[in-house]
């Protein structure tokens, strides 16, 4: 029994010595550390004046897919008033434009997909609940008529003043002008 002890014995004391040249090894100072790298040259800072900012992009407004009835747009030009040298058509009117009224500037968009009261409109950045609620526009002969969202209340009635000015009134009395 004294020799199996002294066996096993033997065999723990060699397996501890192993594991402890083996940690010996992974701990020794004898390895280096990488040497520092070193910082690069670098240019002189320049200073210039900066571009302006670009101009932001009004969306175009979509596009409704059926085509116009040729008979509806030139009983529309035709039927403008002879005193206005200023004729406009529907799809003259799309997309997007600055809405101005009361001191107030903002986005009217314009497209020529069907709804209540004539075709879709929306506005962004009109602060006024009138001028926020445009929800549809409407053509005749060369007066714009900007409706709310029902559809049955006018807002605004607008006429071609320029070939992209339209200027009238609001249903409050307030002046209005929907330009480009």
């Amino acid at each position: 029994m004294i020799a199996t002890v002294t066996i096993r014995h033997v065999r723990d004391v060699a397996f501890v010595s192993i594991l402890t040249l083996a940690l010996a090894g992974c701990f020794s100072s004898g390895q280096r550390a990488p040497a520092p790298i070193q910082a690069a040259p670098s240019a002189p800072v320049r200073s210039a004046e900066l571009a302006p900012p670009p101009q932001p992009q009004v969306p175009e407004a979509p596009v409704a897919e059926q085509p116009l009835p040729e008979e509806q747009e030139q009983t529309q030009v035709a039927s403008a008033p002879a005193s206005s040298s200023v004729s406009v058509g529907r799809t003259d009117l799309l997309g997007g434009w600055t809405l101005s009224s009361a001191g107030e500037t903002c986005q009217l968009f314009m497209s020529l997909t069907t709804w209540t009261g004539g075709y879709r409109a929306s506005t962004r950045g009109c602060s006024s609940q009138q001028l926020s609620g445009i929800s549809a526009w409407d053509l005749s002969g060369n007066t714009v008529t900007l409706k709310s969202g029902d559809g049955a209340t006018t807002v605004a009635t607008l006429s071609a003043t320029q070939p992209q000015q339209f200027s009238g009134t609001t249903s409050g009395g307030s002046g209005i002008t929907v330009s480009r």
